[in-house]
């Protein structure tokens, strides 16, 4: 039998479907199977059946669990295959239960409990400070949950399709990539998100496992494993990817806005840019931060910047008026401690940076190797975006070395 329902913000049909297997007495792990698969077929709109015929007999993967549970009513287990084949499909790894959980990440049920307690201390706490003085909070977690959240990473969220426009914290990504949307533009509109991942709450997250399909006692693990203290933390290996998914239909609101309305626009993390050679588009700012809001974000108001060809428009670190560039004062800085390092006094030259470069211990000493490394990032970024002047920069370092 088919079933066609206009969609499940009513929740009526979801109700029901559950008060009849459970009245049926049918197990209920089996139950968030069958609430998952239907939740996940009522997001297309679409007709669908729960015991289709054309299914593959065994699909790869779950013949193990089908041999251990040859116990299930044939209906069950057929519902089972089709469950296994549409999530896998979607080219998605799936999660029947929370011990298929535990075995894909590799730990024992109990362990799992213990990684997913609220009760339980998982992660270490630190400040650093950002570029206007204030500090943000950072969760780290520790080795044993990093490595769990690796593996969430790795099998399911590096899976999830993301927006064309998002940039950062993707591969063959980054600030050029983003940039270089915006190069030439009569102006261009800087808006930043508050508190991008703390804004990014356990319901949020929950929902988000929910519409990949996963049953709820599964998704309730996965949010437990990625979420801190009710909110994403900044600081897990899973947050960057889980704010980029979240965001997605934010980034699409834009880029078809962008179509209609004629502007450009991309997203680095929590910084939005919008560009356009139609300078009436500032007049859309207050429709911007409205659809802002009812993605469940906010826009920081003292980062917003309107920024005109006229004057230099910068974008991530990087200048766009006519090319993708570097600050001239940026290349001149390196240029003049490589000299200084060559005739003034190096220990000297190296603290100066560590106290220039250190972050929030700007005190504490560097090595020689801390120095170098953190040098050489910097000509390296400046080799990203204007390959003649870092190259330039790298030779000086490299004709320093030879005379230490």
């Amino acid at each position: 039998m088919a079933y066609h329902i206009p969609g499940h913000k009513n929740s009526h049909f979801l109700k029901n479907l559950r008060a009849i297997n459970e009245k049926a007495k049918v197990e209920p792990d089996i139950i968030d199977l069958i609430e998952a698969f239907a939740r996940l077929k009522l997001d297309t709109n679409k007709p669908f059946e729960f015991y289709p015929d054309t299914i593959r007999q065994n699909p790869s993967g779950l013949n193990d669990f089908l041999k251990k549970n040859q116990h299930l009513d044939p209906q069950v287990l057929q519902f089972l295959k089709f469950y296994f084949e549409t999530v896998e499909k979607r080219g998605l790894k799936c999660l029947l239960n929370k011990d298929h959980l535990s075995h894909m990440l590799g730990i024992t049920a109990n362990r799992l409990e213990w990684l997913a307690s609220p009760n339980v201390s998982h992660y270490k706490y630190f400040n650093i400070k950002k570029s206007n003085g204030s500090e943000r909070k950072i969760f780290a977690p520790k080795m044993y949950l990093k490595g769990i959240q690796r593996k969430i990473l790795d099998h399911i969220l590096i899976k999830v399709q993301l927006h064309s426009h998002a940039e950062g914290f993707r591969k063959k990504r980054s600030i050029l990539t983003n940039a270089k949307r915006h190069i030439g533009k009569k102006i261009v509109i800087k808006m930043d998100l508050k508190d991008f991942f703390p804004s990014i709450t356990f319901p949020r997250v929950l929902g988000f496992f929910r519409s990949l399909g996963y049953p709820e006692n599964v998704s309730m693990i996965l949010t437990k494993l990625v979420v801190h203290q009710g909110k994403l933390p900044t600081g897990a290996p899973t947050s960057p990817v889980i704010s980029n998914i979240l965001a997605t239909k934010l980034d699409k609101r834009f880029c078809e806005l962008g179509k209609r309305k004629g502007f450009d626009y991309s997203r680095y993390a929590d910084d939005l840019t919008v560009s356009s050679n139609d300078t009436t588009i500032k007049m859309m700012i207050p429709f911007f931060k409205r659809i802002i809001q009812e993605e469940g974000f906010e826009i920081n108001k003292a980062k917003l910047r309107i920024l005109r060809n006229s004057n230099r428009q910068k974008i991530t670190g990087i200048v766009v008026n006519e090319k993708a560039n570097i600050e001239k004062s940026d290349i001149k800085k390196i240029r003049a401690v490589i000299y200084n390092l060559r005739h003034k006094d190096v220990d000297k030259q190296i603290k100066k940076w560590a106290q220039l470069e250190g972050g929030a211990d700007k005190n504490r000493a560097y090595s020689m190797d801390q120095f170098k490394s953190s040098l050489l990032g910097k000509i390296n970024y400046i080799r990203m975006v204007n390959p003649k002047a870092g190259q330039k920069l790298l030779n000086q370092w490299r004709a320093f070395e030879k005379t230490v």
